[in-house]
């Protein structure tokens, strides 16, 4: 009987155990194919502007608040007065500021050095852990934080700073990690008796009411009336919004309870796979010291993420 529960408890172990990688891979899909997104929705096939960042970031936020109105309604009563603040901090600092500091980059960035920068998060959500939450983490774990910024670094150097030299459009996604950084260490320390999804569905109301008052003061409607790409514009941004948001905010969230902040901040680090693969797709070159830098990458996940033996 001893031997016989001990059997059916590892196998939920294990199968746990794969669920969270699914989860992980699944992330790193979808958010490693918004940098190609956002960078659709800014300009037309052309080259030519279509909509300006800052109304990409407010449509985010707005579509996906929008799409999960439902829960948010009936999530609002089993909220804790004192949740309230932290989701908040979740919706403004971990989702309506990025988004916007995101697009602002995509101008001047290729979409593979985005998602290559953005691999910076478990660096800030190891430290923000440390100095703030004092957490305590393995050598294992800060060794293979370091290996995967070793790998996002070199292949910054390797793809250069995109088609220009505007290395402070690279400031404004490090900036973006840190607010990631932010979020997750607030979700797994203050949030982590409250469901993902209504996490996910209170944060983007928060988050949507700036950026709606903002939305209303712009060109949008002219934009979707006369530009001949304003309504495809408006399907990436859509796109983005309720899988990038919503439905992976929800799965990030759940990864973020389930494991620990660093093991869900890791999908940063595959995310530039994906990402490299669509600009490779795009045009964009992929070359052996490319390979090279994917695999010092995913060396630094493994080290993350692996159990101690």
């Amino acid at each position: 009987m001893l031997s016989h529960n001990f059997g059916q408890n590892f196998l939920k172990l294990k199968n746990r155990s794969i669920l969270h990688f699914v989860v992980l891979i699944l992330l790193a899909i979808t958010w490693g194919s918004s940098f190609i997104l956002m960078k659709r929705a800014l300009k037309d096939p052309s080259g030519s502007a279509v909509l300006h960042p800052e109304q990409i970031a407010a449509l985010r936020m707005c579509i996906g608040a929008l799409v999960l109105f439902p829960v948010s309604v009936m999530a609002f009563r089993k909220i804790k007065k004192t949740d309230w603040k932290w989701i908040a901090v979740v919706g403004l600092i971990g989702s309506g500021i990025p988004a916007v500091l995101f697009t602002l980059s995509q101008q001047y960035l290729d979409s593979s050095v985005a998602g290559v920068l953005n691999a910076l998060t478990p660096l800030f959500t190891l430290i923000i852990g440390i100095t703030v939450l004092r957490r305590v983490a393995s050598p294992r774990q800060v060794v293979g934080v370091l290996v995967g910024l070793i790998g996002a670094v070199s292949l910054i150097v390797v793809n250069g700073p995109g088609n220009t030299q505007n290395w402070w459009a690279s400031l404004l996604i490090v900036v973006a990690t840190l607010c990631y950084g932010i979020s997750v260490n607030t979700i797994s320390s203050k949030l982590n008796h409250v469901k993902p999804l209504h996490i996910t569905a209170l944060s983007l109301l928060m988050a949507a009411v700036p950026w709606s008052i903002y939305l209303m003061t712009t060109d949008l409607g002219q934009i979707l009336r006369e530009h001949p790409h304003g309504y495809s514009s408006l399907g990436y941004v859509a796109t983005l919004a309720v899988f990038g948001t919503c439905m992976a905010n929800i799965l990030y969230f759940w990864l973020t309870q389930e494991k620990n902040p660093l093991f869900a901040s890791s999908v940063t680090y595959l995310m530039p796979l994906v990402a490299i693969g669509w600009g490779v797709l795009d045009g964009e070159a992929f070359t052996v010291l490319h390979l090279l830098c994917c695999l010092i990458i995913l060396a630094g996940v493994w080290l993350v993420t692996r159990k101690k033996q």
